[in-house]
């Protein structure tokens, strides 16, 4: 078991500076124990078909456990270096590690946003969208109420001139810009 850091790096490109540092640090022996990358699964449609995607829920930062028996200063000097790579998170020119605490709460949020998907699109109350799915599809609207634990809406639209109240799923609408 090692110590928990978080790490500042380029954002959108935390894949490919997770690949450089476990070849880089983990040259010799094993220092670095695993990366994290947070993500979540949201839902977006594509083409009328829903689809679960993978998005980072903190682009820009990763989470890295290093051995506690690691020469820290040349480990730390090492990921500093490594290209797309900004500092650790924390105060001073030392990288202080996380409290086993709150290591354990991030993974545990981690999970629950990948257990439940969530829609890619945020709605708000006045919003105009456009029904893409259902017996509605073409007419638009404005959003009444949000109901983000069920995925729904409640929207009100104007039907043969009479403003008429809709309860539709995320996936059925899409926001106009």
């Amino acid at each position: 078991m090692g110590k928990w850091y978080i790490l500042h790096v380029r954002t959108g490109q935390e894949k490919k500076i997770k690949k450089l540092l476990e070849n880089r640090i983990n040259d010799e022996k094993k220092k670095i124990n695993q990366i994290i990358i947070p993500e979540e699964e949201v839902l977006e449609v594509e083409k009328g078909e829903k689809k679960a995607k993978s998005r980072r829920f903190w682009p820009g930062y990763m989470l890295i456990e290093l051995e506690d028996d690691a020469n820290n200063e040349i480990v730390w000097h090492k990921i500093k270096t490594t290209p797309g790579v900004f500092d650790f998170l924390g105060a001073g020119e030392t990288p202080v590690p996380l409290k086993e605490e709150k290591i354990e709460e991030i993974k545990r949020e981690i999970e629950e946003r990948k257990a439940k998907p969530l829609p890619k699109v945020e709605f708000k109350i006045k919003d105009r969208i456009e029904i893409i799915d259902g017996p509605f599809v073409g007419y638009t609207g404005i959003v009444e109420e949000v109901y983000p634990e069920r995925e729904r809406l409640k929207v009100s639209v104007s039907i043969f001139g009479r403003a008429t109240s809709l309860e539709l799923n995320f996936w059925q609408v899409e926001k106009i810009p």
